[in-house]
């Protein structure tokens, strides 16, 4: 029987912002009840505090230098393994990726991207292996009143909303 897998990883949280860590507000009652009904890491190390190679360290098992995403702004390069192919190809799993992903774009930084995903959908290509279930954003923050929101339709066109 395969197990249904689920990776959460949150972006700028503290350990005790979560009640299953010690908070007393009732702030994170779903990321509570997941760590109480599936596994719970008291113990998690960064070596890499900034959000893009940290999602390609998380995605690659490969520290930052290894993939060449030592920082923001940096495409995960095509030919490194991720964990979406692992589950794909090797274990056989249907996936799915909802969220930021952050590793399609390219360029300097404080720049526009030469390579800019960010407006734009991601390719299946820079998706890191997903072919399932994709509902993903280039930006830094996507959820931000600011900025313009776009979705992506399973049939690859966008959204403005």
């Amino acid at each position: 029987m395969a197990y249904n897998i689920i990776f959460y990883f949150s972006d700028q949280q503290r350990w005790d912002t979560c009640g299953c860590f010690g908070q007393p507000l009732n702030v994170t009652p779903n990321l509570d009840k997941l760590a109480e009904e599936g596994v719970k890491f008291d113990n998690a190390f960064s070596p890499q505090p900034v959000c893009g190679p940290c999602r390609a360290l998380f995605q690659t098992g490969k520290y930052p230098t290894e993939t060449g995403c030592f920082r923001n702004n940096l495409m995960l390069p095509s030919n490194i393994k991720t964990l979406g192919e692992y589950m794909e190809k090797d274990a056989g799993y249907e996936t799915a990726y909802v969220g930021k992903w952050h590793l399609a774009s390219d360029g300097e930084l404080e720049k526009k991207p030469t390579i800019d995903h960010t407006i734009t959908a991601v390719p299946l290509e820079l998706r890191g292996g997903y072919t399932g279930y994709w509902r993903a954003a280039d930006v830094l923050e996507f959820t931000s009143p600011r900025l313009r929101r776009l979705c992506v339709r399973r049939e690859q066109q966008p959204h403005r909303f």
